[in-house]
């Protein structure tokens, strides 16, 4: 299966592996949709982190889609696929 991506800035681009099995956004949060995203003011040579999605819901959407016939051969556009409360951090709600 071929490495997501998201469109939210306009142009479509790929996703970082992050934990287990999940992604990260490499041109969102959820306040700016920017490439890159902005460096980290405290903290030298790194940028603020994208949204994130667990390797878990992650099978749980290619499921759903392949469920739908959407093809899985084509990378999957994670853009209405992010999570929908106000944070960037891995939270699992109970």
């Amino acid at each position: 299966m071929p490495v997501p991506m998201c469109t939210c800035t306009g142009t479509a681009r790929q996703c970082y592996k992050w934990g287990s099995g999940g992604w990260q956004s490499s041109c969102c949060t959820t306040t700016l949709s920017q490439h890159p995203l902005p460096q980290m003011p405290n903290k030298r040579h790194s940028r603020m982190g994208g949204r994130k999605m667990s390797g878990n819901v992650f099978s749980r959407l290619l499921s759903r889609l392949a469920g739908e016939g959407q093809d899985l051969s084509s990378p999957v556009d994670l853009k209405d696929y992010w999570a929908r409360h106000g944070t960037n951090r891995y939270i699992t709600i109970k």
